[in-house]
């Protein structure tokens, strides 16, 4: 059965910026994105880009980086579903914040794995993996 990711939003950055991330992970994110395994979330760019108007990442021009990301590199993106959202919010309560709520509900949804290395994640019943 093939396997399909889904990036949680730090997975997302750090290895589109090839940072803060191991050398096999890179390898390996870059072999599944050029198999199309890849998935991300629009709710991820909407959370990396207050993070940008709050100074907490750095980039410069957010509908390039965005761009360049959904039009060079074979990553699907992913919109939420209203099912996903109702089922965000029926998840148990250990994970407060929404954005990672509906990246669970998105996973479960396609069947994915998701790419986080949170500790709260990983504590729902849904794959996960982090290199």
């Amino acid at each position: 059965m093939k396997k399909i990711y889904l990036f949680d939003t730090h997975g997302l950055i750090f290895w589109s910026a090839r940072e803060s991330v191991s050398d096999a992970f890179i390898a390996f994110f870059d072999k599944e994105e050029q198999k199309g395994n890849l998935l991300v979330s629009s709710i991820s760019f909407w959370e990396i880009a207050l993070l940008v108007k709050k100074g907490k990442i750095a980039i410069s021009d957010m509908h390039r980086w965005k761009d360049e990301i959904l039009n060079y590199t074979n990553i699907k993106l992913v919109r939420p579903s209203v099912s996903e959202m109702i089922n965000s919010t029926l998840l148990p309560d250990l994970h407060k914040d929404p954005f990672d709520r509906l990246l669970i509900a998105q996973a479960r949804h396609r069947e994915a794995i998701l790419v986080t290395r949170d500790a709260l994640i990983q504590q729902y019943d849904i794959p996960t993996f982090w290199l």
